[in-house]
């Protein structure tokens, strides 16, 4: 029975680790035109064609064709399209027409392995000679052609790569069927416009697209696009299709692998609380108020009106003082939450079986990543979601919060009330509570996040001790099924972290400690060899002791010749330490941080003493080198900000901030 529980563990572990925004699950081709199934024209009727096309064609044209070499016959069966491949290549309208005029019968044919004429014009973006050619088609020549069964890209995918509006409203003025025919890859031209960011032809396309269409073969084309609208953050065209069937949120295709709710709960950057704006942002974010767009998108009359000078102008201004980029945030935010709204009030009237195949996957791998927003969302209006457990090992959402180092999620435990001992208390299939969970090392793409090997044992240390905090008792003597207590894990499974963090630390203390000392010698000789000399009659009192800029210099010196003795002794004291894993939790960093600090004024300290010493030696003739002094003595000061204070203030903040964990959260449940 155990054994059958670790298979089954195992198996769903893998299939958690799936990635929530591959799609398809078939494999389909994702180059250009060149990965399609090129036609073969024929060869010459002397030589036979075998029927088989699949795995005898190509051998035998290639076959033909060294015949027709040896030979001396034209091997390029498209030569007679050179002049028309390239006039549209190099825009040439007139050569295109001259060609067709009299080649009338061009116009659809392949002109190299993989194009037409029309195919080719659409890739290269030409527009005029695009026009020229559908005015001597017929709609029905501008269809894909076909040919062992395999299907071609079409005009319209061709143009949804490249955005070009111009030809993809010729096109589908001519022939709207375009709309609705999927290219090489299963994918019709909205989907693919989507996909590759061309947000304007998006939504052209979506707005001119039979609602039909979407919804046929069970939604399939429906679905794929509700996935990469909110992949790709176009959520006015992902609230239209949930507009228009609710139940495409909540509903796995059964060739498609994900799910769209499963997409936004795996898409934190879409909600408020997956943003981070500074001061100005966020005043800004405050203060600006937004109407949610509506489909379809402005018309070209509106498009050409905001191409006004006055337009520019004002467009240039939001662009400038990032008005318009905060603009587009709060949409985008009002929009995931208007959406997360109604999918949440969707999955009301699901039953179990279908809840757990998509709402409590969905919420697992919210937690995975970090989507407070959407956590907090679902479980308001189904409070049960609460205790969704992740099937293959009975883990209760907070524990994986903690596995997965998602402080945000597990910060929402205290907005609870005593629910969250009963939340905490569950155990894996492996045995292991929550603080044996804290015991593991952080994923790789958490810890990478924090810099140095000393701060990110102290993140590791500070999940741990308030995991530990907040536990019941008996999880610090629980054992697991390998009889481990949490911190018997914890010291085995941080122990190489514990030995890069100490060799940081020993390396940083003795190169900063041997700086220390060099200025330690320089100022405490400079003391002694005053600027200016002494008066042998005066018992050798200074010449310039009643100059204010000479007690600056006296001043300065001692305060860096102090200071540097100071960082000295706080270094050695690092070097000293005895590096237990609780000493990187306050008393390392604590050091490194005054031990820094210090020596920046030392430093600073005594580049003000070079400077006034040279000031007073120069006297009231040496004016004009104040300013030059003072700019060159800046300089390492300021290097040494610039390169020290990114860690400094680091470890202050990872320190004395006030923590990763917000225990004022307020009840929400």
């Amino acid at each position: 029975m155990a054994m059958s529980s670790n298979y089954l563990c195992a198996t769903l572990k893998e299939t958690f680790r799936r990635s929530p925004f591959k799609f398809a699950n078939t494999k389909v081709p994702h180059a250009g035109l060149g990965d399609s199934i090129s036609p073969i024209k024929e060869v010459p009727e002397e030589e036979e064609v075998p029927n088989d096309p699949v795995n005898i064609q190509i051998p035998f044209i290639e076959s033909a064709l060294s015949a027709s070499r040896l030979r001396g016959k034209n091997t390029n069966v498209y030569y007679e399209y050179i002049q028309l491949s390239q006039g549209i290549s190099q825009g040439r309208l007139e050569v295109v027409k001259d060609f067709l005029n009299h080649h009338p019968d061009s116009v659809d044919e392949w002109i190299n392995l993989y194009e037409t004429p029309l195919l080719k014009a659409c890739a290269c973006g030409k527009p005029e000679i695009v026009k020229e050619l559908l005015r001597r088609m017929t709609p029905e020549q501008m269809l894909p052609k076909m040919s062992q069964n395999a299907s071609y890209h079409t005009p319209l995918t061709v143009v949804a790569v490249s955005g070009n509006m111009e030809i993809a409203e010729a096109l589908v003025a001519k022939n709207p069927k375009l709309l609705e025919i999927p290219g090489i890859n299963g994918q019709i031209p909205v989907v693919v416009a989507v996909e590759n960011t061309q947000m304007e032809m998006a939504r052209y396309l979506y707005s001119r697209t039979p609602v039909q269409v979407l919804l046929d073969q069970d939604g399939y084309h429906g679905s794929l696009l509700f996935l990469n609208a909110i992949f790709y953050k176009m959520l006015d065209i992902a609230l239209d299709l949930f507009n228009m069937s609710r139940r495409l949120a909540v509903t796995k295709h059964l060739q498609i692998e994900s799910i769209p709710i499963i997409v936004l709960a795996s898409k934190p950057d879409l909600f408020p609380g997956g943003c981070y704006h500074g001061p100005l942002t966020r005043f800004i974010y405050s203060w600006i108020q937004v109407k949610l767009p509506t489909l379809p998108q402005p018309s070209r009359l509106n498009r050409d009106h905001q191409n006004t000078l006055m337009g520019r102008l004002l467009k240039g201004l939001s662009k400038w003082t990032g008005i318009d980029e905060v603009y587009r945030l709060k949409v985008m935010h009002l929009q995931a939450k208007k959406l997360l709204r109604g999918i949440s009030e969707e999955t009301l009237a699901l039953g179990l079986k279908e809840r757990s195949e998509t709402v409590d996957e969905a919420l697992l791998f919210a937690v995975r990543y970090g989507n407070v927003d959407f956590l907090v969302e679902m479980i308001k209006n189904n409070s049960e979601l609460l205790w969704s457990t992740r099937t293959s090992s009975s883990s209760t959402l907070f524990l994986l919060a903690v596995e997965f180092r998602q402080e945000k999620v597990f910060s929402l435990l205290y907005g609870l009330d005593d629910r969250k001992y009963l939340l905490l208390a569950d155990k894996d299939c492996d045995g292991n509570g929550v603080l044996h969970l804290a015991g593991f090392p952080s994923p790789p793409s958490k810890l990478s996040s924090v810099v140095g090997a000393p701060l990110q044992l102290q993140r590791e240390l500070q999940w741990f001790k308030e995991v530990e905090r907040i536990a019941p008792e008996i999880e610090k003597e629980r054992v697991n099924t390998e009889e481990q207590t949490p911190i018997e894990i914890f010291t085995k499974e941080h122990q190489g972290l514990r030995q890069e963090a100490e060799k940081w630390m020993k390396d940083t203390a003795m190169s900063c400690s041997l700086v220390a000392a060099l200025i330690v010698t320089v100022t405490f000789a400079a003391v002694f060899t005053v600027p200016g000399g002494t008066d042998d009659n005066s018992k050798g009192k200074p010449f310039h002791l009643d100059d204010r800029r000479f007690i600056i210099f006296i001043v300065s010196d001692l305060i860096s010749c102090f200071a540097s003795c100071t960082s000295v002794l706080i270094f050695l004291g690092i070097l000293t330490a005895r590096y237990s894993f609780d000493d990187f939790l306050v008393f390392l960093p604590t050091k490194m941080i005054a031990g820094l600090s210090i020596l920046f004024v030392s430093i600073a300290a005594m580049l003000i003493a070079f400077s006034s010493a040279l000031f007073t030696m120069m006297g009231k003739e040496g004016k004009w080198i104040v300013a030059p002094t003072i700019l060159f003595a800046c300089l390492p000061a300021l290097l040494f900000v610039l390169l020290q204070y990114p860690l400094l203030k680091e470890m202050i903040f990872s320190t004395y901030g006030k923590g990763i964990f917000n225990r004022n959260m307020k009840c929400w449940a």
